[in-house]
């Protein structure tokens, strides 16, 4: 196998080399007009090659990968005063796995646990490469289907327009679940 990025000959899909550059890349915070701040690993474009093959068949070999150094690393720090949980965007498996289900069990730790299956869009729409006004007058239309009694952290890939995060926080919020903040991989604004 060879390094995405470089070519290199490794084991694993992005070299050691290659991922040690992208753990220097600056993290990003964005904070959204409803309040909720948004922490991303990485700016789109430094990782755009990386996000473009989560929608290969072994994708998601190289989507663990970053994951388990970022999210996986995050979740080893990060401290707080009781447990909570991680609830992924709409963590339905789509290409064969759930991209933001990795994210999520990535994050797994003593302090932070999981949640599947709390989020689902009614609305199936893709938003990849679509315009902000595309995205504002086709919503996801979240369900919720869990109740959560603890804090929540929630989880997503890529952040654009903040347009679904902020959607995902509103229900949250309206019922009374008390989301902290959210964590992507990546954030597209520049």
């Amino acid at each position: 196998m060879r390094c995405i990025l470089c070519e290199k000959l490794s084991f694993k899909g992005v070299c050691k080399s290659c991922l040690t550059k992208l753990l220097m890349q600056n993290r990003r915070t964005r904070v959204l007009d409803s309040g909720l701040k948004v922490y991303s690993f990485f700016s789109y474009d430094s990782i755009a090659l990386i996000l473009h093959v989560k929608h290969r068949f072994w994708g998601h070999r190289i989507l663990k990968q970053i994951a388990k150094e970022t999210f996986g690393k995050f979740a080893k720090e990060f401290e707080f005063s009781s447990p909570i949980y991680a609830i992924g965007i709409d963590d339905r498996v789509d290409d064969n796995y759930s991209h933001t289900a990795i994210l999520v069990n990535a994050i797994k730790s003593k302090n932070i646990k999981p949640l599947y299956k709390v989020l689902r869009a009614k609305n199936s729409v893709k938003y990849s490469g679509k315009s902000y006004e595309y995205r504002r007058k086709n919503p996801r239309k979240f369900q919720l289907n869990k109740k959560c009694k603890s804090s929540v952290i929630l989880i997503d890939d890529i952040i654009t327009s903040g347009q679904t995060l902020d959607e995902a926080f509103q229900i949250l919020k309206k019922e009374s679940i008390d989301v902290l903040f959210a964590l992507t991989l990546a954030d597209a604004k520049n």
